[in-house]
C-alpha cells in the first residue's frame, strides 16, 4: 500500500470516529419526529426562591429539562417519578421561569414508575 492510500484510509477513520462522537454528543437519543428526543430520566419536585413549585426531568445522560405542568401530564407530575419520554425543547428556551433548563413540550410518555407523592400544602 502506497504512504498516500495509508494517509487517505487513517483521513476516512478520523472522520468517522468524529462524526460517531458529534452523534453522541447530544446525549439524547433523537425522536420519532424532527426536533424530538427521546429521554429515559427522573422527575423531580423544586421549591423556587421564591417559594413556588417547579418541575424538572433529569434524563439519565445528566440533562436537566424544565417541565411546565400546563404542558405535562398530570400523572408525570411526582416527584422521583421515572419515566421514558418524548420530548420536544421550546425554540429559544421556551420562557423558562424556574431556569430549570430548557422549557420541554412533552409529546408522549411511554413508561412511567410512580415516585412519591408530592406534598401536600398541610
Amino acid at each position: 500500500m502506497t504512504d498516500v492510500a495509508r494517509r487517505v484510509r487513517a483521513g476516512y477513520a478520523v472522520t468517522l470516529v468524529l462524526f460517531a462522537l458529534a452523534a453522541c454528543s447530544s446525549g439524547e437519543e433523537k425522536g420519532p419526529k424532527p426536533g424530538e428526543l427521546i429521554v429515559h430520566g427522573t422527575v423531580h419536585m423544586v421549591t423556587a426562591a421564591d417559594s413556588s413549585t417547579c418541575w424538572k426531568f433529569t434524563s439519565t445522560k445528566g440533562k436537566d429539562y424544565e417541565l411546565q405542568p400546563a404542558q405535562v401530564p398530570n400523572d408525570l407530575l411526582v416527584d422521583n417519578t421515572s419515566a421514558k419520554l418524548i420530548i420536544t425543547p421550546l425554540a429559544g428556551g421556551g420562557g423558562s421561569f424556574c431556569k430549570l433548563g430548557p422549557v420541554v413540550t412533552v409529546d408522549s410518555v411511554d413508561s412511567v414508575n410512580a415516585g412519591a407523592p408530592a406534598p401536600t400544602g398541610t
